[in-house]
């Protein structure tokens, strides 16, 4: 076990990831949970009649966004972000991008995945502006139920579709925009 606590050091193409050093556990469960939520999502698209090019595409956002869950709740990616208001901006203006390969590959569902992708970049960027930590939890949280519920409201009737939208909120509002409070690495 004690293996799995050694810090690894991140490749520079890699710190928008996992910041400056993570530790080899962290790297693992956060690339486990990837691969397990890929799997899934591939599985519930399986009779979607997508082409191969969006089938690999959904699985690559699949993968970015349950292994951001994970990677932005450990301690060197909480700090590499926590060292630039720049580079936390950044990172919000980059995740629009997901939303539209969404509506791209699920063109049924683009009015629905725009209203809880509008949703959850408002509460990221109000959970972000928020100073106190204890706060900006209890605000995540709340923030977080609500997406999810807006979700279903909205109808969204195809289960991947829905799985995407809940890890969008996830790794936005709660592992992203909270500043945790974290060991040093």
């Amino acid at each position: 076990m004690k293996a799995l606590s050694r810090k690894i050091t991140i490749p520079s193409y890699l710190h928008e990831i996992h910041g400056k050093q993570a530790l080899l556990v962290e790297l693992l469960i956060t690339y486990v949970t990837g691969i397990i939520a890929t799997i899934v999502t591939l599985y519930l698209a399986w009779d979607s009649s997508l082409p191969v090019y969006q089938f690999v595409l959904l699985g690559i956002l699949a993968l970015d966004l349950a292994a951001g869950v994970v990677a932005n709740l450990t301690p060197g990616a909480k700090a590499y972000y926590s060292e630039s208001a720049r580079r936390r901006y950044l990172f919000i203006a980059f995740h629009v991008l997901q939303p539209v390969l969404l509506m791209w590959i699920f063109p049924a569902h683009t009015l629905s995945i725009g209203w809880v992708a509008g949703y959850t970049l408002l509460a990221m960027t109000f959970v972000n502006s928020l100073q106190e930590p204890s706060a900006q939890r209890v605000y995540a949280f709340f923030l977080l139920v609500v997406g999810i519920l807006l979700l279903f409201l909205l109808g969204i009737s195809a289960a991947v579709v829905q799985l995407m939208l809940i890890l969008f909120v996830v790794k936005l509002v709660v592992a992203f925009a909270v500043r945790w409070k974290h060991d040093k690495v």
